[in-house]
């Protein structure tokens, strides 16, 4: 899939166990709709490490011979329910805002160089520096 506002070069893959959040890691959560339809799993997230955002959550659906691989934006509310474990989208179409699929091979994975990265970002200090009032 190319998506304009996507730049495949700039984000990292990160599996969805290796995300922690307040009620553990992400590995494993269904993800459904408001009314229980479940999209398919939480495989993980792409980010940009040097802007430290999380851009896309990766959903992986069951296939006939192959799983398949779908992005849905951040921009899109979610709640995470660990007692259902899944993380529930909260739009009011959550299939319009899936993507055409997505292949995992057009981004890298996340990486300790993408952790320094993020800690040591210039773009951050740039964008602080412009936003920061005037002495």
């Amino acid at each position: 899939m190319t998506d304009d506002k996507r730049n495949d070069r700039q984000l990292c893959y990160l599996k969805a166990s290796k995300v922690e959040g307040p009620a553990g890691d992400l590995g494993g959560l269904a993800v459904q709709t408001q009314s229980d339809k479940t999209l398919g799993k939480l495989d993980g997230v792409l980010i940009d490490p040097a802007q430290r955002r999380l851009l896309y959550y990766v959903v992986e659906t069951p296939g006939l011979f192959r799983s398949r691989r779908y992005l849905l934006s951040a921009d899109v509310p979610v709640r995470v329910e660990p007692e259902q474990q899944r993380l529930r989208v909260d739009a009011l179409n959550p299939d319009a805002a899936l993507s055409d699929e997505f292949d995992l091979r057009t981004v890298r994975p996340f990486s300790s160089e993408d952790v320094v990265d993020a800690m040591f970002s210039r773009d951050l200090e740039d964008s602080s520096a412009a936003n920061a009032p005037a002495a």
